[in-house]
């Protein structure tokens, strides 16, 4: 049986260009930077960026520097994917920059063929399947190609991380769609989303899922929340709202 763990999960932060200097910070560097003095605050054992760190692919070096500047301050291991705005298309920014030099301890799941890929964390007791966004169409399925069952064995607590459109069921306009059936039907203890940026927990079959919202005033009418991940090996995993606004 697994350890206790504790994660912090974000998503959505949408950088951009509108880098400020130290005390002009934009909403979307205010974020970030929250974010990371809460995961060093908190001494979580993992945090998980679920994809839009950035805004768009065209991103230039001060956004690419300070988001390297950012990653690197963590204490922890960080496992991130991307989403639909910094997908991993042609075109995409990920394809000149990459976040793993902000640190051994970043791990960048870099998957360009949408089956997602797998880190193994052993000191954590902890395994993350990710599968980001390559292409944002209605027929792309983020947990299409999830694995059937664990990974490991019941020592290690197993983890989800993807980006996409939660809905009861198929019957939707929306693209990348992550359905209840599939969760319920996942192998994971947590299944940590991105792309909605409003904060809100589901739970199907063994596997709690959330979004965490935005760190990012900007994207959220002024909550920055992200999610705080309890792993409990007698009560299992349980999900706080965390805020992030300055008191």
């Amino acid at each position: 049986m697994p350890s206790f763990r504790h994660v912090l999960h974000t998503s959505d932060v949408h950088l951009d260009n509108a880098i400020g200097v130290p005390g002009e910070e934009s909403p979307a560097q205010r974020g970030l930077i929250a974010v990371i003095d809460q995961a060093i605050r908190l001494e979580v054992d993992l945090l998980l960026i679920a994809g839009d760190l950035f805004d768009h692919n065209r991103v230039k070096s001060p956004c690419l520097e300070f988001a390297t500047a950012q990653l690197s301050r963590a204490q922890c291991p960080v496992v991130m994917i991307t989403g639909n705005h910094d997908c991993m298309a042609d075109y995409s920014i990920y394809h000149q920059y990459n976040p793993c030099d902000a640190g051994d301890h970043v791990h960048f799941i870099r998957d360009v063929s949408g089956c997602g890929d797998m880190v193994d964390l052993p000191e954590q007791q902890m395994t993350v399947w990710g599968n980001g966004i390559v292409d944002h169409h209605r027929g792309n399925k983020p947990l299409g190609n999830m694995p059937a069952e664990r990974m490991k064995e019941e020592d290690h607590w197993f983890i989800g991380l993807t980006h996409g459109f939660y809905v009861k069921d198929e019957d939707s306009i929306y693209s990348s769609l992550i359905t209840a059936d599939e969760i319920e039907a996942s192998p994971f203890d947590y299944l940590a989303l991105g792309h909605v940026h409003q904060y809100r927990t589901m739970s199907h079959g063994g596997t709690q899922a959330a979004y965490p919202g935005s760190p990012n005033v900007g994207h959220t009418g002024g909550a920055m929340t992200a999610a705080h991940v309890l792993f409990d090996p007698e009560s299992g995993v349980s999900v706080d709202r965390l805020v992030l606004n300055p008191a």
